[in-house]
């Protein structure tokens, strides 16, 4: 009698990719996605978390660190680590911390420029991804991102 013991033995050849592993597929579509928008935005200093950063600002007027965390999906810790070289650039500004530690940030005039220039970059950013994914795919694309990025928000 032949037993199979295939299932046993390593496939070497085997990857992440080759598994229904939702963070792994996630993971390497936002990269893909992130070297996409950095492409386009090569000719300057900025980056893609930076432009959203600004924009936001631009449209919601002064914002708490962490309402301003919160609206990218990140951490305080985080959105203050990421703002500080924004600061440097004289991006964005940040108010002194007050006693509830809520330092309030706003866009300078010097962001207001920069995300001016990068409007272009990113709208052609943009145009790119719905041309290579089509309209429908990529309105679904956010519908389902936006439902998935409220895992972990819901209380059990």
């Amino acid at each position: 009698m032949n037993v199979d013991h295939s299932h046993t033995q390593q496939n070497t050849e085997y990857t992440p990719a080759d598994s229904p592993c939702n963070l792994f597929h996630l993971r390497r579509a936002a990269r893909a996605v992130s070297r996409q928008y950095g492409a386009a935005m090569k000719s300057t200093d900025a980056q893609a978390p930076q432009f959203s950063v600004l924009f936001i600002l631009s449209r919601a007027g002064a914002l708490s660190i962490t309402e301003l965390a919160s609206k990218m999906g990140m951490d305080r810790t985080s959105m203050s680590r990421n703002l500080l070289p924004m600061q440097a650039h004289g991006l964005i500004s940040l108010g002194a911390e007050g006693a509830a530690r809520a330092r309030e940030v706003t866009i300078t005039e010097a962001g207001r420029v920069a995300l001016e220039h990068l409007m272009p970059l990113w709208r052609q950013a943009q145009s790119e991804f719905v041309e290579h994914l089509g309209e429908a795919d990529t309105a679904l694309l956010i519908e389902l991102l936006g439902r998935v990025a409220t895992i972990g928000s819901k209380k059990v």
